[in-house]
């Protein structure tokens, strides 16, 4: 295994988290700003809101097969390179949308932000690794996990005052430069030559099992978790509020979650066994939906309980994922094996909304996608109390060996 470079100071690892949280902020750029400016992309182009969400769906089901393949380009070209390609190619991705004559055209760009996006979690992963030795990436890992939720309040307080000062197209070009700003400093944290990996054309060695482990589980609390899509659509149809308290809801869940996966990240890195902790994390996401199956019955208060809850799991497991991979792997597969585990997520997280859209369009009910939810986070519970079991196994046999 390469040995892990030497830390930079104090100072010094919060810019670098800084960055690579920017990053993560890139990744999600496209998916995040264009249900914001929904509402002028459909008076501009004339479609329905089934075409604008068609836009995430097709960006997450290409970030999801592009994600392999990505995490092994992030091993051969290092992590730095691999995070620079995703902030040009949301900056690039930008423009697209900016300049988009017809909404197909939209497409081409979420299509841009997708496959370079996928590098995203191999690339950031691979740099700590690379430079932050084991028992102090908590903090760096949550800090860049947050990167999603941060983009989103961004995108959420300003990009509705820019697109009605300056037009939704103008809005989405600041964006793009606003991307790329930081590319400099990013080339001046990282020594790339250090992060190169050289296969020397040597067939590739198994992954170990636990990253098949932590991908399934993150397949399936991707699919529970996306439910939260549906959240202002529930708290308003369901629940009978305004549109700007399902807004509070959707963004007490961004709020949560920051700190979650801050919190997270940092308690996992003191546990043992990252098996244990996901399990933890998935029984919280249980609670959060019993939580919003009362609610529906019980009042608005137990929405706002269960709106905690999920802010406090299933939208803060990637913190945990990144963490486990890192352990479980190193830096020099770090990209490879974080591929695997997105792809794995990524899956699960774009196929749940259209799911659970149908099942309340067919029912008119959102107690049927709250069941379903539950059920997978069940099912991931038992993924995760399986690896446990299997990783006390394989420590009892090393111990009788």
């Amino acid at each position: 295994m390469k040995p892990v470079d030497p830390a930079p100071p104090l100072t010094g690892q919060f810019v670098f988290a800084g960055l690579l949280m920017w990053v993560m902020v890139g990744a999600t750029a496209i998916t995040t700003i264009i249900p914001v400016l929904a509402t002028f992309l459909i008076d501009d182009f004339g479609v329905t809101k089934v075409e604008i969400g068609a836009i995430g769906l097709v960006v997450n089901v290409l970030a999801a097969v592009a994600s392999p393949f990505a995490g092994r380009i992030a091993d051969r070209i290092g992590g730095e390179n691999a995070a620079l390609i995703v902030l040009v190619g949301a900056a690039v991705a930008a423009v697209l949308v900016a300049g988009a004559p017809v909404f197909p055209a939209v497409f081409v760009g979420g299509s841009v932000a997708a496959i370079t996006a996928a590098g995203a979690n191999p690339g950031t992963n691979k740099l700590i690794a690379e430079h932050i030795e084991r028992g102090r990436r908590g903090l760096i890992t949550g800090l860049k996990q947050t990167g999603p939720q941060v983009g989103a309040l961004f995108a959420g307080l300003l990009a509705p005052w820019g697109a009605t000062a300056f037009g939704w197209r103008p809005t989405l070009i600041i964006m793009a430069v606003a991307l790329v700003l930081p590319v400099p400093f990013l080339m001046r944290m990282t020594t790339p030559a250090s992060a190169v990996q050289s296969d020397n054309g040597a067939p590739m060695a198994p992954l170990p099992s636990g990253i098949w482990w932590v991908a399934a589980y993150g397949g399936l609390l991707g699919l529970g978790g996306s439910a939260v899509f549906l959240l202002p659509l529930f708290v308003e149809e369901r629940l009978g509020q305004t549109p700007r308290v399902a807004g509070l809801a959707t963004a007490l869940l961004g709020g949560i979650a920051i700190f979650g996966r801050l919190q997270w990240a940092r308690t996992v890195e003191r546990r043992t066994s990252q098996a244990n902790t996901l399990a933890m994390l998935s029984l919280v996401a249980i609670v959060a939906t019993i939580l919003m199956l009362i609610s529906t019955t019980a009042g608005i208060g137990w929405m706002w309980a269960g709106t905690v809850a999920f802010g406090l799991s299933a939208a803060s497991w990637t913190a945990v994922g990144s963490m486990a991979v890192m352990a479980i792997v190193g830096s020099s597969e770090a990209g490879r094996a974080s591929g695997v585990v997105w792809f794995g997520f990524l899956t699960g997280y774009g196929l749940g909304p259209p799911l659970y859209g149908f099942t309340v369009d067919k029912t008119g009910s959102y107690t049927v996608m709250w069941w379903l939810a539950l059920g997978m986070f069940l099912l991931a519970t038992g993924v995760a109390l399986g690896w446990a079991h299997t990783q006390r196994i394989s420590s009892g046999r090393r111990l009788l060996s």
